[in-house]
């Protein structure tokens, strides 16, 4: 019995070099040809030599595998393709014996035990749970020994029709981006950041390097590989990736890659391996742009958030339902939508539902309302759509995301983000709104004053991390003690702040100087985050601080990103080695220089102002999460530079989760 790889087995297909696909799209057609419809096909081949039993297939999956299924594609897509039912490996199972089994699972000791014992006789049964036809693919690569224990049992073995690794050993979060889900049930903190640092990777870091060894794979990619110089977890993962990678290659012969010189129009791609270590302040920063806002204060799980629906009743009574919201790529609006501040998120949707509501057929709102220009209320929305039933089903998305918004909006309010932002914002950037740099004595006042007025203490945490991150610490233990007194913490929240340091952001400076790693902080007065001036050109004073990322991926893109600060495994090409100025000391240049960072003039979803595409894809990759500015960042950057640009992590993280991670270090 031989193993196949996905790669060996359909690459030829599963990409035209001339084409450029999203990895979602990839992701998406992998799994319907390569696994369902090849599935499909042999058992309908079956049925037409007379072959015993059903021509429909049970799917057996764990719940690793069924992550990467729903985060790709429906049960529609999965009927079409003769699955009759979808089945949980872990627990109890009926019978289906006259239909064939399709087992897509992790490749774990676990998942392959329960596999065996499917096909292991049991005394006193009636035989195995299927039929006389099994396929098996598996998310990555199979380990010797678990192929091993596959080939012990005999009963499996004589019914094995395929055995392949497809190389998906992920989740697409959106067109662009992955994650590895890691860490969401337990924090993965203290494996990265308090294990040993020995030479050799622990469990953790070899399962993170063996999951983006199966992105590369699913891109077509074997990418020269870079790191920060100075971050020695990015150069043991860089270099373990190099390792699995040339294994990988070596052992898929009829594998290719984009920039192989076999297959025109192609360059070769570049892997930037980064750490959240590096950047402690933007997951703590309140962003307002519609994605953040929504992970960020409204309860959302998986991209499934519940929401109040108001309902227009007789008269002027409303009336609130619970609904529930699939927020992701199969939804236009929200693609159109997230990355934009939420004042133009509500005026669009309010524009939106004003030219259907004064359409020829439309008559719902009152005169005052049409053409005023003001934001729709919530009720006259729902009137609208009680109104218009032959605007139905786009009236109901657009009134979705506008009581979304309308949500995000309350709890703006009702928190007094305000205010609160503003300070946040001249902290980070060093400047305030007028472009004044302020002494720190007047902002740690401002600082105090919020802590007085805000009775959340999940907010007074993140603003006093908010301070000490950005300032590199703060000058003296007796500032510390003033403003721990004034924050008034809870002694979880304590310990979170305290592990900041094991995170290499140190409470008070040592010896009057800030971490090293940034700009020293300038005297008695505030310092910005970074090297130069970290500010977009968002038109708003709430999102003036543009995360470190967005410059790294702008020098990236440019191929100005210096080989001293981010040096690779491999010599790089002489075209790419070309050393430019240090990506740090150009990020205000940078700023300026990018068009796309204002929300209300571009959208995300949009080609405006796109530039030619030149160089390999960008594949940047956050070891400890990713927070959603960076995720809009990187949008941005791709239809500025017009360089195709992937982004991933061990996971997605909002500020809570960010909270949660470093309380996980004690």
């Amino acid at each position: 019995m031989a193993r196949s790889s996905k790669s060996s087995a359909a690459s030829s297909k599963t990409i035209s070099p001339t084409t450029t696909q999203s990895l979602r799209d990839i992701v998406q057609q992998n799994l319907l040809q390569d696994v369902f419809e090849a599935s499909n096909n042999a058992v309908q081949q079956q049925q037409q030599q007379g072959g015993a039993g059903s021509s429909w297939m049970v799917l057996v999956v764990d719940p690793e595998s069924l992550r990467v299924i729903s985060s790709s594609i429906g049960m529609y897509n999965l009927m079409e393709h003769h699955v009759s039912i979808v089945e949980d490996l872990m627990k109890k199972r009926a019978p289906f014996r006259d239909q064939s089994v399709l087992y897509f699972v992790e490749p774990n000791e676990q998942s392959i035990g329960k596999i065996i014992e499917d096909w292991t006789p049991k005394p006193g049964s009636k035989g195995p749970l299927y039929g006389d036809t099994v396929f098996l693919y598996f998310l990555g690569r199979l380990p010797d020994e678990l192929f091993g224990l596959i080939k012990s049992c005999k009963e499996l073995v004589k019914r094995i029709k395929v055995l392949k690794e497809v190389n998906l050993d992920f989740l697409t979060k959106e067109a662009g981006a992955f994650h590895f889900d890691m860490g969401k049930s337990s924090s993965i903190y203290s494996d990265l950041y308090l294990s040993n640092s020995s030479d050799a990777p622990s469990p953790l870091q070899d399962r993170i390097i063996s999951k983006l060894v199966t992105v590369c794979a699913t891109l077509n990619e074997y990418p020269h590989v870079r790191f920060p110089a100075k971050n020695a977890l990015c150069k043991k993962l860089s270099f373990l990736f190099q390792q699995k990678m040339n294994e990988f290659v070596g052992s898929n012969s009829t594998w290719w890659y984009n920039g192989d010189g076999l297959h025109p129009n192609t360059e070769r791609s570049t892997l930037l391996l980064l750490d959240r270590k590096d950047d402690c302040l933007s997951p703590f920063i309140h962003e307002f742009t519609y994605e953040a806002m929504v992970n960020d204060l409204l309860p959302i799980d998986d991209d499934r958030i519940t929401y109040d629906s108001v309902t227009a009743n007789e008269g002027s009574e409303e009336g609130t339902t619970k609904m529930d919201a699939l927020l992701n790529d199969n939804d236009e609006v929200w693609v159109e939508l997230r990355g934009k501040h939420i004042a133009d998120v509500i005026q669009t949707l309010s524009a939106k539902i004003r030219d259907i509501v004064g359409s020829s057929t439309g008559s719902a709102l009152s005169n005052s309302a049409k053409g005023s220009g003001k934001a729709l209320s919530v009720n006259q929305m729902a009137k609208a759509l009680k109104q218009l039933p032959e605007y139905r089903e786009i009236m109901s998305k657009l009134s979705q995301h506008m009581q979304i918004a309308h949500q995000c909006m309350d709890a703006f309010n009702k928190q007094g983000l305000l205010d609160l932002s503003d300070l946040e914002q001249t902290l980070a950037t060093g400047k305030t709104d007028e472009g004044r740099t302020p002494k720190l004595k007047e902002l740690l006042g401002q600082v105090v004053e919020q802590f007085r007025t805000q009775s959340d203490s999940l907010m007074r945490l993140r603003l006093l991390a908010i301070v000490i991150v950005s300032q590199r610490g703060l000058s003296s233990q007796s500032d510390l003690q003033k403003l721990l007194q004034e924050a008034n913490l809870h002694p979880e929240e304590l310990t979170t702040l305290q592990n900041l340091e094991k995170m290499g952001c140190p409470l008070v400076q040592k010896d009057g100087n800030g971490n090293g790693k940034f700009a020293k902080l300038r005297d008695k007065r505030v310092s910005s985050f970074g090297k130069g001036e970290s500010e977009s050109e968002s038109e708003y004073s709430s999102s003036r601080y543009a995360c470190i990322l967005k410059s790294i991926m702008t020098d990236a893109a440019s191929g100005n990103l210096s080989i001293d600060e981010y040096p690779s495994v491999m010599p790089l090409p002489d075209a790419e080695a070309m050393l430019g100025p240090s990506s740090a000391s150009r990020v205000k240049s940078v700023r300026k220089a990018t068009t796309s960072a204002s929300w209300s003039k571009s959208s995300a979803g949009s080609d405006k102002g796109k530039k030619k595409a030149h160089g390999g894809r960008q594949i940047v990759f956050m070891v400890g999460g990713m927070c959603y500015s960076e995720l809009r960042s990187a949008r941005e950057v791709m239809i500025s530079s017009g360089t195709e640009i992937v982004v991933g992590s061990t996971r997605c993280i909002a500020p809570k989760d960010f909270v949660k991670d470093l309380h996980s270090l004690d």
